[in-house]
């Protein structure tokens, strides 16, 4: 079944997707939704917002772009280099205190698909079975240059800060992406309408 999603005055249309989820297209890429174990009736409040794709300038604008979508009224937001400082280590001991200091009940992740390395340690999953609560990641902590001109490929993860479980995920594709600042905004736009369409943000 279709049905349609106005973002940034694109119109978007939802079509049945490979292994089991379901792929929105637009002119400039396509989002394919891989977990959604999020109940509606609950939305989050308190955000925590991780970038790990690009360089560190890149995860900064992308982190406060994406806080800025969400926070016009209210902070609903944080961006996590204002929590940690810049350029810390993203570590599970790191992420845990900053969620128990401000208290934050989810945590939006993205990242380059296929950042995560499944040689660098054997046996811990990878791909859709990538778990920020369960594992290190320490390939997260260096850079990840974004190559414009072809295909660039993000995975959007949320997590559950109290019941520290992945609920919800999505792969964003790009074409034919021109600048990193282009990127950036059009991966910001998708992201935004994908996490409100599906009410996960309180707003």
């Amino acid at each position: 079944m279709q049905r349609l999603r106005h973002v940034a005055l694109l119109v978007l249309f939802v079509v049945p997707a490979a292994f089991g989820g379901c792929a929105t297209t637009q002119s400039s890429g396509t989002i394919i939704k891989t977990l959604d174990e999020f109940d509606p009736e609950s939305p989050f409040r308190n955000v925590l917002v991780i970038s790990v794709a690009g360089e560190f300038p890149t995860r900064v604008r992308f982190e406060q772009q994406l806080v800025a979508e969400f926070s016009a009224d209210e902070p609903i937001a944080t961006p996590f280099y204002t929590i940690v400082g810049r350029q810390a280590q993203l570590t599970r001991k790191v992420l845990n205190e900053a969620v128990r200091a401000r208290e934050f009940d989810a945590i939006i992740l993205t990242r380059v698909k296929g950042q995560d390395q499944a040689d660098l340690a054997p046996n811990r999953p990878t791909g859709h079975g990538f778990e920020l609560y369960l594992y290190d990641y320490e390939e997260l902590n260096i850079p990840a240059p974004i190559t414009v001109g072809s295909t660039v490929s993000f995975v959007v993860e949320v997590y559950d800060a109290r019941a520290k479980k992945k609920v919800w995920a999505i792969e964003s594709l790009l074409f034919d992406t021109a600048t990193v600042e282009t990127v950036i905004s059009d991966q910001v736009a998708a992201i935004t309408a994908e996490l409100i369409e599906d009410g996960l943000i309180g707003i």
